[in-house]
C-alpha cells in the first residue's frame, strides 16, 4: 500500500530580492515542492503529519545569479525526525524488531514503508547521534569509577564478535570488537585514573589502574560449586568464613555508606586476616585449593573498595547495561552485520545513558538535542559531578540494599 501524502500544512517560501546584489529584478525559473512525512505528538496522542514545502528557483537579471528560496539538498529527506525517533524507540526500547516496527507504522498511522526504508531511517538517526556517542565515551573514561563487561555476539556468515560496555554511575558506552582480547583497553583507557570494577576475567589484570573485582561473581561461583559438591567440607568452610566477613562489611555499608574512613578502619584488618588464613591453609579438596589460588592471586583486588569513597563491591551497573543488549540479541543473534550492530550500539549508548539519568527516552529523541549537557539538563541536574560523591549515589545505594538480604543472609 502507498502512504496518503495529503498535506496537513503547507509552507510557502518566496524571494523578492536577489541575495547576492539585493536587486528586485528577479524572474522565476521553476517551482519546486516536496513533502515530509512525520509524526506530531500532542498532549493527548500522536498522529501522522505531512508538511508540504513549496519553493521556487529564481534568476537575477542584474547579476545573472541563480538561486532558490529554500536552502535544501537536491534530494531532501522524505521522513521527519519524530518519525525516525518513534521507530528507534519502538525498536530499541520496546523490543520490537524492525519488521514489526514497520508493520506498526502501517497499522497505527497508515505510513507504509519498504523494508529497506525502515533500515535507512535507523541509519539516518544513528548518524545524528554519533557526536553524542563520542562525547559520552570521552566523559565516561574521565569519571573516577568505571565498570566494564563484555558479551559474545554472533554475526552473519558464522562470525563471532564481542559487545563491550563501559559504564560510570550516570553514563553508558557500548562498542564492538571482533575478539575478547583486552590489549586495546590499555590505550582506550589512557585518560582513566580511577577504580575499574570488573568480573574475574584475567584480561583485565594487565590494566594499569586500581581494580575492584565483583564480589557478587565470587559468591555466585562459590554457591554454584557448593550446589554441585554439597559434601565438600573445606569448600563449606571457605563459604562460611567469607559470608561472615561480607555480612560484617555490608552492615557497615548499610550504616555509613561507601566511605573509606568507616570501612577501612573497621574491616581492613579483618580482610587481611581472612586472606592470610586462606593462603596459609593446605586444602585436600581441588575446589577449595582453586579458591585458595584465587584469593592468593587477586584477593587484594576483591576489597579495593575499602580504600576508596563511593566504589561499589559489585559490577551491577555494567551487568545491567549488558542485559539491554542481551534482550536485543535474542531477536537478531546470527543476523547482525558489523555495520548494523555498530549502528544499534550508538543508539543503545544514548538510550541507556538516558535511563541511567531517569530521562524519558522518547522525549529526549524528540527534542533533537545531541549533547551530553542537554541530556543532563533534561535530567534537571545542575552539576553532573555531584553524583560522584559517596552520599549521592542513589542507583548504587539501591543496588546495595537489594543485594544485602539476597546474597549474604
Amino acid at each position: 500500500m502507498r502512504t496518503n501524502t495529503r498535506p496537513n500544512s503547507i509552507v510557502i517560501l518566496e524571494c523578492h530580492t536577489c541575495p547576492q546584489c539585493n536587486s528586485k529584478r528577479i524572474g522565476m525559473i521553476k517551482r519546486m515542492s516536496h513533502a515530509v512525512i512525520d509524526l506530531r505528538f500532542f498532549k493527548t496522542g500522536v498522529k501522522k503529519w505531512i508538511t508540504r514545502t513549496d519553493s521556487s528557483r529564481y534568476h537575477c537579471q542584474k547579476c545573472q545569479h541563480d538561486f532558490s528560496s529554500e536552502d535544501r539538498q537536491p534530494n531532501p529527506r522524505r521522513y521527519g525526525h519524530s518519525l525516525m525517533s518513534w521507530c528507534a524507540y519502538f525498536n530499541a526500547v520496546c523490543g520490537a524488531n524492525l519488521s514489526r516496527t514497520r508493520r506498526a507504522l502501517g497499522d497505527l498511522f497508515e505510513i507504509f514503508l519498504d523494508q529497506s526504508k525502515i533500515y535507512l531511517l535507523k541509519r539516518y538517526l544513528t548518524d545524528s547521534y554519533k557526536t553524542l556517542y563520542e562525547e559520552v565515551f570521552q566523559a565516561t573514561v574521565r569519571d573516577p569509577i568505571l565498570h566494564v563487561d563484555e558479551t559474545v555476539v554472533h554475526l552473519r556468515e558464522g562470525k563471532i564478535g564481542y559487545v563491550w560496555v563501559l559504564t560510570s554511575m550516570d553514563k553508558v558506552f557500548y562498542f564492538y570488537k571482533p575478539s575478547r582480547e583486552t590489549s586495546f583497553l590499555t590505550e582506550m583507557l589512557t585518560p582513566f585514573s580511577g577504580v575499574l570494577v570488573s568480573d574475574f576475567y584475567t584480561g583485565y589484570d594487565a590494566l594499569n589502574c586500581a581494580q575492584q573485582k565483583c564480589l557478587v561473581h565470587l559468591v555466585r561461583d562459590i554457591d554454584e560449586d557448593l550446589l554441585r559438591n554439597p559434601l565438600d567440607a573445606e569448600l563449606k568452610t571457605i563459604a562460611s568464613e567469607l559470608g561472615s566477613l561480607l555480612r560484617d562489611i555490608i552492615q557497615s555499608v548499610d550504616r555509613y555508606g561507601l566511605r573509606r574512613r568507616h570501612l577501612g578502619k573497621k574491616h581492613k584488618r579483618q580482610v587481611s586476616r581472612f586472606l592470610q588464613s586462606m593462603i596459609s591453609k593446605d586444602f585436600v579438596s581441588d575446589l577449595a585449593d582453586k579458591y585458595k589460588k584465587r584469593f592468593q592471586k587477586g584477593g587484594a583486588k576483591m576489597f579495593t573498595f575499602l580504600d576508596h569513597d563511593g566504589v561499589p563491591w559489585n559490577n551491577n551497573n555494567a551487568e545491567h547495561a549488558i542485559k539491554r543488549f542481551a534482550k536485543y540479541r535474542r531477536e537478531g543473534d546470527g543476523r547482525f552485520t558489523e555495520r548494523t550492530l555498530k549502528e544499534y550500539l550508538v543508539l543503545a549508548t544514548v538510550l541507556e545513558t538516558c535511563e541511567f539519568n531517569n530521562v524519558n527516552v522518547l522525549k529526549f529523541l524528540l527534542s533533537k538535542e545531541t549533547t551530553l549537557v542537554s541530556l543532563f539538563k533534561m535530567a534537571k541536574r545542575k552539576d553532573h559531578a555531584i553524583l560522584h560523591k559517596p552520599d549521592r549515589l542513589p542507583l548504587l545505594q539501591a543496588e546495595i540494599q537489594s543485594q544485602n538480604s539476597e546474597i549474604f543472609s
